[in-house]
């Protein structure tokens, strides 16, 4: 008869290394967080910045968002806001001209490419700064983010800044599911990025200097639909450049969660095949990750420990192999919220972790045959 304490060694030991990796992403984040409560926002700067603002069809949230731009705690003579348009077919680009009669600091581009990565690159050609600011047309932000952003910028000596996205409220169950989910990939990318081995990203909130960003070719030669965020890590990264993480509440951008399952699904289809392009160790790892959960639940169901001289070694081991996968990621994704006010739901992010053990990896295998639209178009790649 094999010996049943084989494979389940097997999984406890990828369990535990599971864990430990959240637990240190964790750690790194509390300790983040208490640094940057310690640092007082800077109130000017003697870079000029820009504020690039992709934008398609925007027309719902542009407005609000220009009015917490326009509305920030930091000397506006260095700055300027571009809103570039994506081809847009609703009221964005009258949102802009209107603005721009009383705002001499915002301008409105016309994107001389098609999608979010040329429109980026269209408002960096296009711009004065040195400091680029990159901010969604349908996020909200707070008053200090962009004095905190500088100030993180200037004092670590970073050449990209990866920065905090958070949910509004959710509205139901879908939208405390995309919440939960965040917060946990959030956390990762921190986690990742403060162990100085940054991969995760979200383009909604993110800073770097015209520098760097010349000095990586932009994203040249980038051909996929979506990952202008983790590309130019990715890019970044591999050119040696500092990269950093600020995990301070004021720096964080509000998104909303998708209303519809279609939104929802279309919107997972789209970052899995980003990340599906993703070269090195990290994507692998994505795999495992998610493989993790169904090799647990193969071990536990097809190991007899019946009549076996281990069985009590082995129950121990698959009942702690359990636990280990069960509990960091709802640990890190209460962290996360508790750093930005919101409560810790445990219950609630387990139930979201275990729904997400179930959806990623159809959604991982959907996105190798399945093209999303994002905006009206289709993602080719």
């Amino acid at each position: 008869m094999n010996d049943p304490l084989v494979p389940v060694l097997a999984i406890f030991a990828a369990c535990l290394v599971f864990a430990l990796l959240l637990v240190a992403w964790r750690e790194q984040w509390k300790l983040a967080a208490v640094k940057s409560r310690r640092s007082s926002a800077l109130m000017h700067t003697s870079q000029p910045f820009t504020l690039v603002v992709p934008a398609r069809n925007a027309g719902a949230t542009l407005g609000p968002l220009l009015q917490d731009l326009h509305g920030q705690t930091i000397y506006k003579e260095k700055s300027e806001v571009i809103v570039v348009d994506d081809d847009s077919d609703d009221g964005t680009a009258g949102i802009v001209q209107g603005m721009s009669k009383t705002w001499s600091q915002l301008r409105g581009l016309k994107n001389k490419g098609i999608g979010k990565k040329d429109a980026i690159t269209t408002g960096i050609n296009g711009s004065h700064g040195e400091i680029i600011i990159l901010t969604d047309a349908d996020s909200r932000c707070g008053p200090e983010r962009i004095g905190r952003i500088l100030q993180e910028m200037a004092s670590a000596e970073l050449d990209l800044l990866l920065l905090p996205v958070r949910m509004a409220d959710p509205r139901g169950w879908l939208a405390s599911i995309q919440q939960m989910e965040l917060a946990g990939m959030v956390g990762m990318a921190a986690g990742e990025a403060l162990m100085k081995r940054p991969g995760l990203a979200n383009g909604a909130n993110m800073a770097f200097s015209r520098k760097a960003f010349e000095q990586v070719e932009g994203y040249i030669d980038d051909d996929h639909a979506s990952g202008d965020d983790v590309f130019l890590v990715e890019r970044m990264r591999k050119s040696g450049l500092r990269i950093g993480y600020l995990v301070d509440p004021a720096a964080a951008v509000t998104v909303e969660p998708e209303d519809l399952w279609r939104g929802f699904v279309q919107q997972r289809l789209r970052w899995a095949g980003k990340m599906r392009a993703l070269r090195g160790l990290f994507p692998w790892l994505g795999v495992l990750a998610l493989l993790l959960p169904w090799g647990l639940i193969y071990v536990t169901s097809t190991t007899e420990l019946n009549n076996s001289e281990h069985q009590l070694e082995a129950t121990l081991l698959l009942v702690l192999a359990w636990l280990l996968w069960l509990y960091p990621v709802p640990a890190l994704v209460g962290e996360v919220r508790a750093t930005f006010g919101q409560s810790r739901s445990p219950f609630a992010a387990l139930l979201s972790f275990l729904a997400f053990s179930i959806y990623a990896p159809i959604i991982a295998v959907s996105a190798i045959f399945v093209r999303p639209k994002w905006k009206g178009r289709v993602v080719l790649r």
